[in-house]
């Protein structure tokens, strides 16, 4: 009976958390089939060692938990040295990881962290939520998610702009120093007094 319930448990996160983990891993990666082979491997690793998941409310964290892993795993195999957030910002690979494995202390900043972003997630106003989900999350194309939810293209614009704008705010100290810098940058770009 056991098995059965097991089965049926990661039977149903395959079929609710597969599109998010899978769009997580395509916007980071250059080639779908890539984010597709790092998608089933993150499932074949929950479910071997699905044991290892205590609380059973947490298997969504649980995924991306074993998504990011591989994919900071797969990125160092292969050379590649930065990688997107979902906010649009660019941070270099080594400011993320550093070379060996992650310490107690970047482990537990990086819980903080996905449970601020999922509860600030929760917090948006419905219609944003639903747009940063299909729009930025699931990377649907702005028409498709306009035609599901019956919008304009110029509404979902907005939904997702004000959530990652809302977003971005939520996460304060926790935005990569890059984006902070990028910002200098441009500000002084504009004519902007530079900061010193």
């Amino acid at each position: 009976m056991e098995c059965a319930s097991e089965r049926a448990m990661w039977s149903s996160a395959y079929e609710h958390h597969r599109p998010a983990i899978l769009g997580f891993l395509r916007r980071r990666l250059p080639r779908p089939e890539e984010a597709e082979d790092l998608c089933q491997e993150t499932f074949a690793r929950a479910l071997r060692a699905g044991d290892r998941l205590r609380d059973r409310t947490r298997v969504r964290a649980y995924l991306f938990r074993i998504a990011h892993n591989l994919l900071v795993n797969h990125l160092r195999r292969h050379g590649r040295e930065r990688i997107e957030s979902d906010l649009g910002e660019q941070a270099d690979l080594a400011t993320l990881v550093d070379s060996g494995a992650p310490s107690p202390a970047a482990e537990t900043e990086l819980r903080r962290m996905t449970a601020r972003l999922q509860e600030l997630t929760e917090d948006l106003p419905a219609e944003q939520r639903l747009a940063f989900e299909l729009g930025v999350l699931q990377r649907q194309p702005y028409a498709r998610v306009a035609a599901a939810t019956g919008w304009s293209i110029a509404k979902v614009k907005v939904c997702v702009f004000r959530a990652r704008k809302q977003l971005i705010a939520g996460l304060g100290d926790y935005r990569p120093a890059a984006a902070g810098r990028r910002r200098r940058n441009d500000d002084h770009q504009r004519g902007a007094p530079r900061e010193e």
